[in-house]
């Protein structure tokens, strides 16, 4: 480790400066024929004092001893004219987390459009039915009032990573419902088999659990609900969506007030009984987790034989088993007896965003390289990788692996706020906008300020946040970001990223909601001061 001068913050802490009336952009902004601003941009402070006030209220946060060896990134810039407000680290790369679901959603709203519908049919061959996925990541399963998509700040997709979660009152089902309803309208009362065709780009395995698949159905999950009794008595269990190819055991035990659950429900293979084990405490009320699918085919075509059987059609084949995938046809003729027609994109935009959908995500790049020609997840990443070199990001200000954001990813906070300057200036602006969680009002900044605080309802930003155990048995976070938009107190539209990685030590979740709480403070600086 390089000698610490006294007095000066530690290697890898850039602080602010502030010269007069003159704030220091302290980060070289970009390389060579990158349209950024030049190297030392200086900015001109409205007012010296508040020039200087607020370097320093900047570096009493990220000079707290929790970061004495973590790196601060940030950036801010007037979306109206892109002039440079702030940059500490703007070139570094960073492990930017799920504010990478901001790339992977602005490539999505640009090569689909905000307005595009998936379409999902199904035809007759012979004596069978054939559903034909479409990339549909919710088939109507969160289909809430009014034309919109419904979700929670606490979504199920992060049951298993955080413990409990809240789901939504829509039907999981009712997008098969709709088609079953359909088929047995077209006056088919009888079908040998139901194939799921999932063909439309090839399955595959990124860092999260979710595997990446043109099926879904519930998110690829089954809802596991554990409501406690009386101390050492047995809990109830309840799921969702039923299957006839499924059923749940319960060997869960209620557990002492206040002590912690430990909850064990292994991921769906396909097997006849899912066992859940463990204890929940006496005080706990339902707690809401998560089982694991990891045959996505066969589990939609178990629950679409279900709902057609349920409309009085009736199939030969059993729910149970594998997807018969091998008497799939090369092509389909006129023979189409009912669609699905989905909700436009932009609700989707703001369900991958607002509660950072890992698995939406990584679906988005296997749908987006099928629009342009292409059958491989990993050419969605060529796809967005061109369409952010088209827009002038230059491509090494960053490193993109996937659609989620997993700690592969690095992103500078120069790369991240020309994406967001960008899609300021386009009329992609408004659906993604719209999408971002909202400071102390949706998503993941839902629970982060009250009314009357600063910034409340006006900072919309995408989080990101990864961390893992350390070797001592604590927490080590890899990186807490913000990537969005705000209208400063001042009235200035700013494009804002911050980010902070590779933070040791910290012993609890409450020692991680601390960074949170810091980095928000920063981008609540922002809001104060610019």
């Amino acid at each position: 480790m390089d000698a610490q001068i006294p007095g000066t913050p530690p290697a890898g802490r850039r602080l602010l400066t502030v010269t007069g009336a003159v704030l220091i952009v302290l980060a070289a902004l970009c390389a060579a024929g990158c349209t950024a601003t030049s190297p030392a941009e200086t900015v001109i402070a409205s007012e010296a004092a508040n020039a200087t006030e607020f370097k320093e209220r900047i570096d009493a946060v990220i000079s707290q001893e929790r970061y004495d060896y973590a790196t601060w990134g940030m950036m801010a810039r007037d979306t109206s004219t892109g002039e440079v407000l702030l940059s500490m680290n703007g070139d570094r790369l960073f492990t930017p987390g799920s504010t990478t679901k901001v790339f992977t959603v602005s490539t999505a709203l640009d090569v689909l459009g905000p307005d595009y519908r998936f379409r999902t049919p199904v035809y007759r061959v012979g004596d069978d039915l054939v559903l034909v996925a479409s990339g549909d990541l919710a088939m109507g399963g969160r289909a809430g009032p009014n034309g919109t998509l419904a979700f929670t700040n606490e979504d199920h997709g992060d049951a298993r990573a955080f413990g409990d979660c809240l789901l939504v009152e829509a039907d999981p089902l009712a997008g098969l419902e709709s088609l079953a309803e359909q088929v047995a309208a077209a006056g088919i009362t009888a079908a040998d088999d139901v194939i799921v065709d999932d063909r439309l780009f090839g399955e595959t395995q990124m860092m999260s659990e979710g595997l990446v698949t043109p099926i879904v159905v519930n998110d690829n999950l089954i809802d596991v609900t554990i409501v406690p009794g009386r101390e050492g008595e047995p809990a109830t269990v309840d799921w969702r969506p039923r299957s006839s190819a499924y059923t749940i055991e319960s060997r869960v035990v209620t557990g002492a007030p206040g002590s912690d659950p430990a909850v064990a429900i292994p991921a769906y293979t396909g097997q006849a009984v899912i066992e859940v084990t463990g204890t929940v405490p006496a005080d706990a009320g339902p707690v809401n987790l998560t089982s694991n699918v990891e045959v996505p085919a066969a589990f939609a075509r178990s629950l679409f034989i279900d709902a057609l059987e349920n409309t009085g059609v009736a199939v030969v084949a059993p729910t149970i088993g594998e997807n018969p995938s091998g008497r799939l046809p090369d092509e389909y003729g006129s023979a189409k007896v009912a669609e699905l027609v989905s909700l436009p994109f932009s609700e989707y935009a703001k369900v991958t965003l607002k509660v950072s959908q890992n698995l939406y995500a990584n679906c988005l790049l296997g749908i987006i390289a099928v629009h342009e020609g292409y059958d491989t997840v990993e050419a969605g990443l060529f796809v967005e990788g061109a369409f952010l070199e088209e827009i002038g990001v230059n491509p090494d200000t960053l490193l993109l692996a996937d659609g989620e954001g997993s700690i592969v990813n690095r992103i500078s906070p120069l790369a991240a706020t020309d994406l967001a300057a960008y899609m300021a200036g386009t009329d992609l602006y408004a659906p993604l906008s719209d999408a971002l969680p909202v400071l102390g009002v949706d998503g993941t900044l839902a629970a982060n300020a009250g009314p009357g605080d600063p910034g409340y309802g006006v900072i919309r930003a995408k989080t990101g946040t990864s961390a893992g155990g350390d070797q001592q048995g604590g927490i080590f976070l890899y990186t807490r970001g913000l990537l969005g938009y705000m209208t400063t107190a001042k009235g200035t539209p700013v494009t804002f990223a911050i980010y902070v990685n590779n933070i040791a030590g910290l012993a609890s979740m409450d020692d991680l909601q601390g960074v949170t709480d810091d980095v928000n403070d920063v981008a609540v600086l922002i809001y104060e001061y610019l």
